[in-house]
This record gives C-alpha cells, structure tokens and sequence, in this order.
C-alpha cells in the first residue's frame, strides 16, 4: 500500500466520524423537537433549549469537519503527487501534533462530567439539571470520537514510521 492510501484510509475514517456528529446531532434536534411538542413537565420544557444547543454544536462541528477533510482529502493527492518525501514529513509532524490533544480531551471532558453530575445531583432547578445533562452529552459525545479518532491516529502514526520514500535528486 502506498502512503497515500494510506492517507486516504485516515481521512476517510474522519470523514466517517464527523458524519456521526452530524446524525447525533440530528438525533439531539429531534428529541428537542419530541420535548417541545409533547413535554407537558417542567424538566421537559427545560431540556429544549439544552438539546438544541448540543445539536447545533454536533451538527456545526461535525459539518464542517467533514468538509475540511473532505477539501483536505484532495490537497494531500496534490501535495503527494508534488513530492512523496515532503508529504511523509508534513504528515509526521502534523500527526505528532494532533496525538498530543488526546490526553487533554481527556481530562476536559471529565472536569466537564464532575462538574455536571454535581449541578445535576445537588441543584433542584430543571433547566439547571437539564444543562448539565447537556454538557454531560458533549462530554460522551467527544470521549467517544476521540476514543476512536485516537486508535485510527495510533495506527496512522505506526504506518507513517514503516514508510521509507527515497529522496531523489
């Protein structure tokens, strides 16, 4: 396999991912529609607003995600085409730096879930439990991303290593 294929096999997976974000934010949308048609409680009217900010945040997010590494799918047959050498080195350094977020989503998305459970767990007001269940949802929503962005920039990274392009000239 050549190292755009390679390339190619990494942004595709990306390109996979922010269409998720799209679809739960869609899921988000609907469900705050569900709630401001037929919730009649309190805590169901206070979810509206909540959810729909996720899904603004998943569906925005994920939407132009998607269209950059869609446009940047395109750049990198252009910059491999121009030298195999100086895109296996952009790519290592680009790679390397992304590895380095992980750990910080990490920690963000915890310090973001305590802090939400306890709003949830010690406050009686709706929309304030309801803002919490919100924020607990981003959280997830990118815990669960980069759970599998991570594994796919692992085997990337891996891949990169083993590859060995002669410089010509």
């Amino acid at each position: 396999m050549e190292l755009i294929d390679y390339t190619n096999k990494w942004v595709t997976g990306e390109i996979q991912e922010d269409l998720a974000m799209i679809a739960g934010g869609t899921i988000c949308l609907l469900l705050a529609l569900v709630a401001w048609r037929w919730g009649t409680s309190e805590s169901a009217r206070a979810i509206i607003l909540p959810l729909t900010v996720v899904a603004v945040i998943l569906i925005a997010l994920g939407g132009s995600l998607a269209y950059s590494n869609h446009t940047r799918q395109k750049l990198f047959v252009e910059q491999y085409q121009e030298s195999p050498q100086k895109f296996l080195e952009s790519e290592k350094v680009r790679v390397d730096g992304f590895m380095k977020i992980y750990p910080r989503t990490i920690i963000v998305s915890v310090v973001m879930m305590v802090i939400a459970i306890c709003v949830f767990a010690f406050c009686d007001k709706p929309w304030l439990r309801a803002s919490a269940l919100a924020l607990i949802l981003i959280a997830l929503a990118a815990l669960t991303i980069d759970f599998f962005s991570k594994e796919r920039g692992v085997i990337y990274q891996q891949e990169l290593d083993s590859i060995k392009i002669e410089k010509v000239g």
